[in-house]
C-alpha cells in the first residue's frame, strides 16, 4: 500500500520545516516537488489522476548525517544495503507507520544523467527550482508513463522564457546545462518530443494546456539547438551513439 498524495505532501511539508528549523538545507524533488512547487501543478496532477508514489529529497552534503538522525527519530528505517552500495551518496528509508518510501540524494541528483544544483539551493524554500524539476524528468533515458505525465504538467503550468521569474522556465539555463553534455542533450531533446506527442493523448490535458506544452517544448528545443556547445559536447558528439551515453539506473531493489 502506498501513502496518498495528501499524506505524502503533509509529511514533506513537516519534514522540510523540521530540517530548516535545525539549520539543514533540504529540498523536495521528483513528482512531490512538482506538486509542491505551485498550486497549478498540483491541480493538474490531480486532474489527470497522476498516481501517488513516494517522497524524494536532496540534502546538502554537510547535512546528510544530521538528516539521517532526524529521519530515524521520526520513525524511518534506513536501507543499510543501499547505504553501503551507494557509499553515503544516496539513502533510502521506509516509514512503516506511514507506508512511505523516502529517497535522499546528497548534494546532486544522479540518475541517467547528473544534475548539479550549484548555487541554486536558495531559489525556492521547499523544492529545487522549476528548471531542475523539469531536467530531472528530461534526463531519464527511457521515460515511464509517470515521467511523461510529470514533464507535461511542468510545461502545461509554466511558461518558457528568460530569467527573472521563479515560475518561468529559464530556457537559457537549460540550454547552458545541456550545451556541456551531449548525452544529456540527446535524451532531453528526445524526451521533449515524446512529451509533446503525449500531451492530450496519454496525458489527458485540456486544449489550452496542450498548447502550452507544445509551445514550451518548442521554445526549449529551439534554445537547445541555438546554444553554443562546449568543447566536451562537440567531442562527445563525434562519438555519437556508438558508445552508451547514459548511466544505467536500476530500481532500488536491484541496486545491490
Amino acid at each position: 500500500m502506498t501513502a496518498s498524495w495528501p499524506a505524502i505532501q503533509a509529511e514533506a511539508v513537516d519534514l522540510i520545516a523540521s530540517a530548516t528549523e535545525q539549520g539543514m538545507t533540504v529540498r523536495v524533488v521528483g513528482s512531490t516537488g512538482i506538486r509542491m512547487h505551485c498550486a497549478a501543478a498540483q491541480t493538474v496532477m490531480d486532474d489527470v489522476e497522476r498516481p501517488a508514489k513516494d517522497l524524494d529529497v536532496v540534502v546538502r552534503s554537510g547535512d546528510r548525517n544530521r538528516l539521517r538522525s532526524m529521519l530515524e527519530a521520526r520513525g524511518y528505517v534506513v536501507d543499510r544495503d543501499l547505504l553501503v552500495a551507494m557509499e553515503g551518496q544516496r539513502f533510502a528509508f521506509h516509514h512503516p507507520g506511514l507506508e512511505l518510501d523516502l529517497d535522499v540524494f546528497v548534494e546532486r541528483l544522479q540518475f541517467c544523467h547528473t544534475i548539479e544544483l550549484g548555487g541554486r539551493w536558495e531559489r525556492h524554500a521547499t523544492t529545487i527550482p522549476i528548471e531542475d524539476l523539469l531536467l530531472q524528468k528530461l534526463q531519464v533515458h527511457e521515460l515511464t508513463g509517470s515521467d511523461v505525465i510529470d514533464a507535461a504538467i511542468v510545461l502545461a503550468t509554466h511558461d518558457v522564457g528568460t530569467a527573472g521569474d521563479q515560475e518561468r522556465i529559464d530556457r537559457d539555463y537549460l540550454a547552458g546545462v545541456l550545451a556541456g553534455d551531449w548525452g544529456f542533450h540527446r535524451d532531453a531533446t528526445a524526451n521533449l518530443d515524446r512529451v509533446s506527442e503525449a500531451a492530450g493523448r496519454q496525458v489527458p490535458l485540456s486544449p489550452e494546456r496542450v498548447r502550452r506544452v507544445n509551445d514550451g517544448a518548442g521554445a526549449l528545443r529551439e534554445a537547445l539547438e541555438q546554444a553554443r556547445k562546449m568543447m566536451a559536447w562537440r567531442m562527445r558528439a563525434r562519438v555519437g551513439e556508438r558508445v552508451q551515453w547514459w548511466e544505467d539506473v536500476s530500481e532500488r531493489v536491484d541496486t545491490y
